[in-house]
């Protein structure tokens, strides 16, 4: 609790100097802002090229039933974005060209970690806050230039930026983890998502419009996901690099030329990692007593397709949309070997509420076989076979996540998004009985 009055204060000490300046449309509900437009400052600012945004958004969840905890509670978690979005033509002359720096701040705590998972395994890619995580702390997330030449068919990005932002972003509709933004980011290890950034460049080539291909470079520097690291921007704790590949192609679908997003991809991480069961002559480490192998980098690769397949008569963006998503991490290193989600969006579900949607969507997360067996041969060492001893080692095999919500749209600047969600088999311990999960976002756009 005091944690979320700490969290409001800090949201009045950003917000005083808007409201300060605020006019008439403070509150509009027809204004992209929830504080207008600063007495018209913010409009000027905009012309001339500078576009500041401070987002919040929180997520509770509540266990109704299940979970390796049934001790029901209630979680909390939030995060603020604070950020500029600069036009560089607009302000040095610069044709093309884009420069955007952000902060986020996270704060709260996690209904999976404290009631949900067996505490004795980490967690494997999935939770229901995905606001929650790296870290309760302040991040530097985004400070990187763009510049785009040959009517914006090459464009070369540099800088601060999560993998994540430009690699396998399929975007985030859903409170879970599982099923929100980047799959490579859940079970890599190496791979990081908002709100970490990585020094890099990526650069795109669209021969036409419905096709492009990108690469990307990056520092691989887990440093930058901690509390004390995250501001150390000289490279203290570089460990190696992050190279990254995509292909995409963005067809059109039956007569009304329905929008979709098709995208394949793979990355390679130079940096040593250790083998998940066996030393360097083949055997599982945990009998020898051995020094795990030791790997010379890892890799993994990721397919998604997203295509809207009809349309309503209010607005030709409205309708359903069908999507699947599967990400795949080296086995040798990766404690979930890959995930597969598949779901569905309806946009503009009533034509008094266009800009409302709901959402389905069910992921499968799969612990690795090596990780299963080497918690097995574990167990078997210790003579442990009772799951409620406390010395015994989760066998993970599992666990599938689903969530249905409805979002509500109330103005352009706040978004209310009800759900419910179910884990099968938490952490993928089949143990564990399967949780119900009730839980709410709310996002305003100050």
């Amino acid at each position: 609790m005091n944690k979320c009055i700490n969290s409001g204060m800090m949201l009045l000490i950003l917000l005083y100097p808007l409201l300060a300046m605020a006019n008439d449309t403070l509150f509009s509900p027809t204004t992209k802002n929830m504080t207008g437009e600063w007495g018209g400052v913010r409009t000027e600012l905009r012309n001339r090229g500078y576009n500041f945004t401070l987002e919040y958004g929180s997520m509770t969840a509540t266990n109704i039933s299940g979970g390796y905890d049934r001790d029901k509670t209630l979680r909390y978690s939030d995060q603020y974005i604070i950020g500029v979005d600069m036009d560089l033509e607009k302000v040095f002359g610069i044709r093309d060209g884009e420069f955007k720096a952000s902060v986020n701040n996270r704060n709260g705590r996690d209904l999976t970690q404290d009631r949900l998972q067996d505490p004795r395994a980490s967690v494997i890619g999935s939770g229901v806050q995905s606001n929650y995580g790296r870290g309760q702390t302040l991040h530097a997330t985004q400070f990187w230039f763009k510049k785009s030449w040959w009517d914006k068919k090459l464009d070369i990005k540099v800088g601060l930026m999560p993998q994540g932002e430009d690699f396998d972003n399929s975007g985030c509709y859903f409170q879970n983890l599982s099923l929100c933004g980047s799959l490579a980011g859940h079970g890599s290890g190496v791979w990081y998502n908002t709100p970490i950034g990585q020094w890099g460049t990526r650069i795109k080539y669209s021969p036409e419009p419905a096709l492009y291909v990108q690469a990307g470079a990056f520092q691989y520097n887990p440093n930058y996901a901690t509390r004390h690291g995250s501001f150390e921007l000289d490279g203290t704790g570089h460990l190696g690099y992050m190279y990254l590949l995509e292909l995409g192609y963005l067809p059109t679908f039956g007569a009304a030329k329905l929008p979709g997003v098709w995208k394949i991809g793979g990355w390679y991480n130079t940096a040593d990692a250790n083998d998940v069961l066996d030393d360097d002559n083949g055997d599982p480490y945990v009998l020898t007593h051995q020094a795990a192998r030791r790997h010379g980098g890892r890799y993994g690769g990721y397919l998604y397709v997203g295509q809207q397949v009809t349309q309503t008569n209010s607005s030709r963006e409205n309708g359903l949309s069908l999507f699947g998503h599967l990400a795949m991490n080296d086995k040798n290193t990766a404690t979930m070997d890959y995930q597969v989600q598949i779901g569905a969006i309806y946009k503009g579900p009533f034509l008094s509420r266009p800009q409302d949607f709901i959402s389905f969507g069910v992921s499968k997360m799969h612990a690795n076989e090596r990780v299963a067996r080497r918690a097995e041969l574990l167990n078997q060492m210790r003579g442990i076979v009772d799951y409620d001893n406390p010395l015994y080692v989760p066998v993970r095999k599992s666990e599938y996540a689903a969530e249905l919500h409805y979002s509500f749209r109330f103005t352009p600047w706040l978004t209310v998004r009800p759900n419910i969600q179910l884990l099968a088999h938490p952490g993928g311990i089949e143990e564990i009985k399967d949780a119900w999960v009730v839980g709410n976002q709310v996002t305003i756009k100050f």
